[in-house]
């Protein structure tokens, strides 16, 4: 399929520069056999009060998931995966509003994450994207807009509701021993090694980029449906590793290793995506199944 199609959800986004930086990007870390299945990755929060803003060309970094905000200067507001310092960093989501350079990005004091064109306010007017995250309850409850993990997420005020743009980062691997494991993935979740990112598309597709350009270089195949799958390697399925739609049984892809129970998912510095056995891992074999990408890298 072409690169058009593969980057059909990340459509419109612009490698722009970040010109005023409010935390500095960090390396990204290496992946391993994994030794704790639980969770998906942590952060380090990074904030945006009530009052502040994100001006044109500002960003917002959190340190962990190496990860950022980015206010861009033609009005786009957009969160990136950062990959090598100084190298190609990969869209994740964005407003949708380039087309209005100038425009700035603030957290109100109502709970209302906005995005105003040039010169525009609360009090003039000229909003051209919002969270609808304002509540009814002034002084109460905690307002802020903040990014880990990989997430964008406003908190509105205690009556009102809050808002994400359901991109948290996960680990690296994907286990099916549920006595450790963590959920599965859903719409807009990625994971990362040295060399590449995997990405659960908001069109459904999973697709691995390469750190060193962007280039999609494996995907699964499964973009479009009426439903948002998840990514799992659910106990009934003994490691077979499969996209299902959510709240449903149907099976959209699968890797077809299904008898192997405690087996495990890896995505490696090399660029390859792998299901193992149980006790097996890189340097000691037992490889079921691979996206064969580990020299595109």
């Amino acid at each position: 399929m072409g690169t058009r199609t593969l980057h059909r959800s990340l459509v419109s986004l612009l490698a722009v520069s970040a010109a005023a930086v409010l935390v500095p990007a960090a390396a990204s870390p290496a992946a391993a056999a994994p030794t704790d299945c639980r969770g998906p990755k942590s952060g380090t929060l990074a904030e945006i009060r009530p009052g502040q803003r994100l001006e044109p060309g500002a960003r917002l970094a959190d340190l962990a998931s190496a990860a950022e905000l980015v206010m861009q200067p033609d009005g786009n507001l957009v969160l990136y995966a950062l990959g090598n310092p100084g190298g190609y960093k990969l869209p994740l989501w964005n407003s949708g509003t380039y087309g209005n350079p100038g425009a700035y990005a603030t957290q109100q004091e109502d709970g209302n994450f906005v995005i105003y064109k040039q010169g525009g306010s609360a009090q003039t007017g000229g909003g051209i994207w919002h969270t609808a995250t304002y509540g009814t309850s002034p002084g109460t409850g905690v307002v802020r807009a903040s990014l880990m993990g990989g997430a964008f997420v406003v908190e509105g005020r205690n009556a009102g509701p809050s808002w994400s743009t359901g991109s948290s980062e996960r680990q690296a691997w994907i286990c099916s021993d549920y006595a450790t494991a963590a959920e599965a993935w859903w719409s807009g979740n990625w994971a990362q090694s040295a060399s590449v990112w995997l990405v659960l598309q908001r069109d459904n597709n999973l697709v691995m980029y390469r750190k060193s350009d962007g280039k999609a270089i494996w995907n699964s195949g499964t973009y479009g449906g009426a439903y948002r799958l998840n990514l799992q390697m659910a106990p009934k399925d003994r490691g077979d590793l499969t996209l299902v739609e959510e709240n449903r049984t149907a099976v959209r892809w699968r890797t077809g290793t299904a008898g192997n129970d405690a087996a495990y998912a890896l995505l490696q510095d090399d660029g390859n995506f792998v299901v193992y056995k149980k006790d097996g891992g890189p340097g000691k074999g037992g490889g079921l199944w691979n996206t064969g990408t580990y020299n595109k890298i």
